[in-house]
């Protein structure tokens, strides 16, 4: 009896960690706002360095870029990022909340004015709930926007990219949606799993009482 209770003990802790199969991490091609939520992101002051700070610019959620190259801010509001070096080519940058997680995010890596000759692969890594998902496309000249989406209760703790090639001029018009702190609470089918396993553990205890 007592390895059967451990085997349903088990059924029980795979329903509350188990991901939901239906999760998932959307790459769309192009600029597409999500409603509602969609909040600009703002620097709201000049910034130099491998850290740039910013906010959103409804609920003034602090969110980060961070790269390995030194960048600044195009000025103030929803402005834009590029490297800090004169002729240097953006080429890297990390996207986050800090202490929350999203379900959006759209951004725009520019290619045009000066230096000429950007291009390449520009090479995505969302992290995400239950995994890291991969998606690359290539740069060419003018936007060059992504909209990364969720579905099923998948939520993102950072966006990261890296360029196969020259790289492009500015990071811009970055946008955010379905920020929060809270831990994604269980679907209501996960929830018939685990109270079923909970019927069913109880069940083996009053049988093993009665046998006893």
């Amino acid at each position: 009896m007592r390895w059967a209770s451990l085997g349903v003990a088990g059924l029980v802790l795979g329903a509350v960690l188990a991901p939901n199969a239906h999760a998932n991490v959307i790459f769309t091609l192009g600029n597409n706002p999500q409603q509602p939520g969609e909040q600009n992101i703002l620097f709201g002051s000049q910034q130099t360095g491998t850290t740039i700070n910013g906010a959103t610019n409804q609920t003034n959620t602090p969110v980060r870029f961070t790269s390995t190259q030194s960048l600044t801010t195009g000025g103030q509001g929803q402005a834009f990022l590029q490297p800090t070096s004169a002729g240097a080519l953006f080429t890297n940058f990390s996207f986050s909340v800090p202490g929350a997680t999203f379900q959006d995010f759209i951004f725009n890596p520019q290619i045009g004015g000066q230096p000429q000759g950007g291009g390449g692969t520009a090479n995505v890594s969302a992290v995400a709930n239950d995994g890291t998902f991969p998606f690359s496309y290539a740069l060419g000249n003018g936007q060059n926007f992504l909209t990364i989406t969720t579905a099923g209760g998948e939520t993102l703790s950072s966006v990261s990219l890296s360029v196969t090639g020259a790289g492009f001029n500015q990071l811009q018009q970055p946008r955010v949606s379905g920020v929060s702190t809270n831990q994604p609470i269980p679907e209501p089918a996960s929830l018939a799993i685990f109270g079923a396993a909970l019927a069913g553990l109880g069940l083996l205890r009053r049988r093993r009482r009665k046998a006893g």
